[in-house]
């Protein structure tokens, strides 16, 4: 870098302070000002009052800046040949910036400033040479300050760069984390299900059999007490029972226009006993009918055993479920890995679910179209376990006052059938529709039923298991609708 002085251009800042020792030889004083100092040594401190400039002839100076929260200095700039050094407080008059200590033996011009204004009275070319020299120090340290903070805005880039994969890192670290704790809780609750299926199985085979010894028990009772009867109907009534084990659930509106029908039939029975008629087929109401006209007091019998078909039915259906249940969670579990696979009509499994869950949906106006679909190889008892978790899940966010529409078809071209379960809730918030068939997440807040939030995870499994698919959506009319699709 070239430095005019005067009418020279010098080629660096020691020409300069050559030149500089040359117009104080010519004025004598050049041996007065002239000092060393050896290594390590301070020569101002920051904050101190400087009454002198110092010229570095030899060596070099580092200055030092103190940090005020630690107090600790750290270094700032370094002073070759040719500097000014504290040319800021001399020339200013305040304090001093920093602190200067030499990094090895030096030689300075140390001019008091009273000094610095008698030189200059002297020998006017002198005031000259000294500010062409504080310009162009203040020059170059202008150019190292912008040499510095380039450097450091590139080191703060990367600091940053570092900074930002260092977050990414520990948001992994923290997913790891949950990844790590959510299976040992996943392990975990695999052993207490297994534990649990276990210790159910055994019950639930035992309840198994017991249904068939009571229901024989039950009609050779029967038969005993009515001995002296009509063989005819005795046949009748059995008639009824095999009927009532295989009702099917029917929807609010049609019990409903049924239940005026049957009252027309009966007018003295009470709405329970109406409703009960109403769950059968017509061919069995007209052989109530033409029964009660000729045996008025045969109708009860012949309701009963009705009941009790439903009652038998709702049994094995439970005990059905169990097991199914028990299956599922060995399966869960990785306990077992038997699976039933038979040919099944899916509407079955709709009409059980929704007996075994009608506690739960009493309260709701039930729509149900359920037209003739193929037959499909699967699971039945996984199967059953989706409508369930469907219908319920519908029930813990409709409470007691609701509709439920299930629906089921064909589709020839893509050879599937169709499933859908909607209900008249408050749907599901847009964010959560990519969750809800995740392990183990729910939306249910301390104080409701009983989940572990698994419901529909282990639903999703059990579809994709049967090459199926499950999806969820907000309908247009409102709530929430599951439609699942199983290959036939």
């Amino acid at each position: 870098m070239k430095f005019k002085l005067g009418t020279q251009w010098l080629d660096d800042r020691t020409a300069v302070t050559r030149l500089m020792h040359r117009v104080l030889d010519e004025t004598g004083q050049a041996n007065r000002y002239l000092f060393e100092l050896g290594a390590d040594v301070t020569l101002f401190r920051e904050g101190e009052k400087l009454n002198n400039i110092y010229i570095l002839i030899d060596g070099s100076v580092q200055l030092w800046k103190r940090k005020p929260y630690n107090e600790v200095d750290y270094p700032v700039i370094r002073l070759d040949e040719g500097a000014l050094i504290g040319i800021i407080a001399f020339t200013t008059g305040m304090e001093s910036l920093t602190s200067a200590k030499t990094l090895e033996p030096c030689r300075f011009f140390r001019i008091p400033k009273e000094d610095v204004d008698h030189l200059a009275d002297l020998h006017p070319k002198l005031s000259g040479y000294l500010d062409e020299l504080i310009l162009a120090n203040l020059l170059e340290r202008f150019r190292q300050t912008i040499i510095l903070q380039m450097k450091l805005d590139s080191a703060n880039s990367k600091l940053q760069d570092e900074r930002n994969e260092l977050k990414q890192a520990y948001a992994d670290l923290q997913k790891a984390q949950k990844q790590l704790v959510h299976q040992e809780k996943m392990a975990t609750l695999g052993q207490l299900v297994a534990g649990f299926a276990h210790e159910v199985n055994n019950p639930t085979a035992a309840l198994m059999r017991s249904i068939d010894n009571l229901e024989s028990h039950l009609q050779r009772f029967m038969k005993e007490a009515i001995t002296e009867q009509d063989p005819e109907w005795l046949s009748a009534g059995r008639l009824f029972f095999e009927r009532g084990k295989k009702a099917g659930y029917s929807d609010t509106r049609t019990i409903r226009e049924r239940t005026e029908i049957a009252a027309e039939h009966f007018p003295d029975e009470k709405k329970p006993r109406l409703r009960l008629i109403a769950r059968m087929p017509d061919d069995l109401i007209e052989m109530l009918v033409r029964q009660s006209r000729a045996h008025p007091d045969h109708l009860h019998y012949f309701l009963d055993q009705f009941e009790f078909g439903m009652m038998f039915q709702n049994i094995e259906s439970s005990g059905e479920r169990i097991s199914g249940l028990v299956r599922s969670l060995k399966s869960y579990s990785r306990s077992d890995s038997e699976e039933r696979i038979e040919e099944i009509d899916i509407r079955e499994g709709i009409h059980d679910t929704l007996q075994l869950t009608s506690n739960r949906i009493k309260f709701y106006d039930l729509y149900l179209d359920l037209p003739e679909i193929p037959m499909i190889r699967a699971d039945s008892a996984g199967l059953n376990l989706v409508w369930t978790n469907i219908i319920l899940n519908a029930a813990d966010v409709m409470g007691k006052q609701g509709s439920l529409d299930i629906r089921c078809g064909f589709n020839s071209d893509e050879k599937i059938i169709w499933v859908t379960i909607q209900d008249s809730g408050p749907g599901i918030p847009e964010e959560n529709l990519t969750k809800i068939f995740e392990p183990s997440f729910t939306t249910k807040q301390t104080g409701v039923k009983f989940g572990l939030g698994l419901g529909l995870s282990i639903s999703k499994d059990i579809v994709e298991n049967h090459n199926g698919t499950i999806i969820a959506e907000n309908a247009r009319d409102g709530g929430a609708r599951f439609t699942v699709t199983l290959p036939v």
